[in-house]
């Protein structure tokens, strides 16, 4: 029986091995490969997640969905207050049907109300998530070209996120880079100047949601 998997897992080791060996001998030069080249290595999760620009954001989000969660609540209170008056009424009284209908249409704007929220914050957290990326990459970029690296590695700790196999072989799969000697790692130089041009401007809010 094949494995695709294991082909890649196996594939994926041999380059590591390369890796581990084209790395020690870049290490042995200064930094520079046999051909002249120079390569270093990011922490992508570090990076975007000790940026103050992502704890920001981590922290705008809280604040809204905490502001929406108090206003749905007061919003299904009125409802619960409506819904117990209706209760209260005779089944003949003439007004019943009309405040019915009224409930509903409450009820219905609510749901409806609650989705768009959630769907505008989500598409809103989205897109900064986005611009953040894209600014770790603009950053990292910069630091290559100003200290001379031709190619620059995304690190990963590999982190078994769950004990499904499928899950575990995945990961497997996606962990591209299995050694780099600290001295080409470029994950601190990245973050600090990440954070120093961030704080340098003055601070303002990232998301809306009308």
């Amino acid at each position: 029986m094949k494995h695709p998997w294991l082909s890649g897992i196996l594939t994926g080791a041999v380059v590591a091995v390369i890796a581990i060996v084209f790395t020690e001998n870049i290490h042995a030069q200064g930094g520079r490969s046999a051909t002249g080249g120079r390569i270093a290595c990011v922490d992508l999760g570090v990076a975007f997640n000790e940026y103050q620009r992502t704890k920001d954001l981590e922290e705008e989000i809280a604040k809204l969905r905490e502001q929406l969660q108090t206003e749905e609540q007061q919003r299904r209170q009125q409802l619960d207050a409506r819904m117990a008056e209706i209760d209260r009424l005779a089944m003949d009284d003439p007004t019943r049907r009309d405040r019915l209908k009224e409930l509903f249409d409450m009820q219905v704007e609510l749901g409806v109300w609650a989705e768009a929220k959630a769907a505008h914050l989500a598409r809103e957290t989205a897109i900064w998530y986005i611009r953040t990326y894209e600014e770790v990459v603009a950053k990292t970029t910069e630091i290559a070209e100003r200290d001379g690296y031709d190619m620059v590695f995304y690190k990963d700790q590999f982190e078994p996120i769950s004990m499904e196999l499928e899950a575990i072989k995945q990961q497997m799969r996606m962990n591209k880079l299995l050694y780099a000697h600290p001295s080409v790692d470029l994950t601190q130089t990245v973050l600090d100047k990440l954070n120093a041009d961030y704080r340098a401007q003055p601070r303002t809010d990232m998301l809306y949601v009308p």
